[in-house]
């Protein structure tokens, strides 16, 4: 029987490296999380408002799936919209991350990987959450179109996500 044990101080070597690798991922899961949430704010803000949506209703739109129609009247809907907005492209990020991290092929294909993980929270978000939540819109507010949402979350959040992973 071959056995080896590690001394305490390897093993203790060990654990600080496994801690400091997730600390890195971590980090680099919620940078790419948060920069990742402004970009794709560019592409939305201007879609929405150019079909007379302002910025405010298009927050207060995320906010409606936990609030339903009262998050259409004040600053809470604003506010819990943001959040979500943010808490949407930050766990996205941190999942890749931990992926990316494991599975070195994904950083090399950060390219294709990163439009594949839009997809996947575009269809998550469009299968499992919403219809499982309070969604709704007053008739002033429409959702965006289904095919410039899709590109959106491809190339606005999935995209970045992974090219800044990859980098850092």
């Amino acid at each position: 029987m071959n056995t080896t044990h590690a001394t305490p101080g390897e093993q203790s070597l060990h654990t600080t490296k496994s801690v400091d690798g997730l600390s890195r991922t971590l980090t680099k899961g919620l940078t790419a999380g948060v920069a990742a949430g402004l970009i794709v704010l560019v592409p939305v803000l201007i879609l929405q408002l150019s079909r007379g949506i302002g910025v405010v209703p298009e927050m207060q739109l995320a906010a409606s799936s936990l609030m339903g129609m009262a998050a259409y009247e004040g600053a809470a809907g604003l506010i819990l919209g943001t959040l979500l907005h943010f808490f949407v492209s930050i766990v996205p990020a941190l999942a890749y991350g931990l992926v990316a991290s494991r599975l070195p092929v994904v950083n090399r294909l950060a390219w294709i990987a990163g439009p594949v993980l839009g997809l996947i929270v575009f269809f998550f978000m469009g299968i499992v959450v919403l219809p499982h939540s309070a969604f709704t819109t007053p008739a002033s507010v429409s959702p965006m179109p289904y095919v410039a949402a899709l590109l959106i979350h491809m190339f606005a959040l999935g995209l970045p996500i992974s090219l800044i992973i990859r980098r850092r």
